[in-house]
């Protein structure tokens, strides 16, 4: 694989998974694109790593449509997509505010949906290209006081096995991986506080990306991990 000319962008990419997914990704040899909804922060990351860093609200369809625009004239055409944007939700049901539930489909699942409608005719133009959704163990079961996250995260799941048997004929590989708890400031944000001495490290979710990424003669559907410390 000639990894030179490969524009790779990653959703949600200034901290946790998708930060550590540029950082991988770029050591690889792929020309990174770091995107994330906070100006100051995706400059700062965007400086670090360096790569180009863009401003981006997964779950408003015209800034999706305005970035890969952006991204396609100013670094080069898309051939990859890590969609890894995604905020938690905790709690009973009922406590749940509307706009608390809006914001979680939005983000989750219409954001995924949104960057792979803006992304797939210029992969399919060029009859290549890779989509990888960074979904959730959530999307595997079901369990108490997780039912907004886990809803958003279950319909990706089943768009993203809708989409891998409508892409891959096309030439684009639409793959899910399905990390546990990982530490990262995703629960801190969303004011939930966690035990993260037992999460898999944001390098380790990192490098099956990679994996999954590289190995272009397989479609990796359903890839699942969590650390072995989530065992014990």
């Amino acid at each position: 694989m000639n990894k030179d000319n490969r524009v790779i962008l990653v959703t949600g990419a200034t901290s946790g998974i998708g930060l550590a997914t540029v950082q991988n990704l770029k050591n690889s040899g792929f020309q990174m694109v770091l995107t994330g909804r906070k100006p100051e922060k995706v400059e700062a990351c965007a400086k670090e790593v360096g790569v180009p860093g863009y401003v981006l609200d997964v779950a408003n369809e015209a800034s999706c449509e305005t970035v890969v625009a952006q991204v396609e004239a100013e670094v080069g055409p898309l051939w990859g997509l890590v969609n890894n944007a995604g905020i938690w939700l905790e709690g009973d049901f009922e406590g749940h505010s509307t706009s608390q539930i809006r914001s979680v489909m939005e983000t989750n699942t219409l954001g995924t949906m949104f960057m792979t409608h803006a992304v797939l005719p210029g992969m399919f133009e060029r009859k290549s290209g890779t989509i990888l959704n960074v979904i959730s163990t959530g999307a595997l079961y079901c369990r108490k006081n997780i039912s907004v996250y886990a809803g958003s995260k279950w319909a990706i799941r089943g768009f993203t096995g809708c989409m891998e048997a409508e892409c891959g004929p096309k030439g684009v590989r639409v793959m899910g991986f399905y990390p546990g708890k990982v530490s990262s400031s995703m629960y801190d944000t969303a004011g939930v506080p966690r035990d993260l001495d037992i999460a898999m490290a944001p390098d380790d979710a990192a490098h099956m990306i990679n994996c999954m990424i590289t190995d272009e003669k397989n479609v990796w559907g359903q890839l699942s991990a969590r650390s072995l410390s989530d065992y014990a």
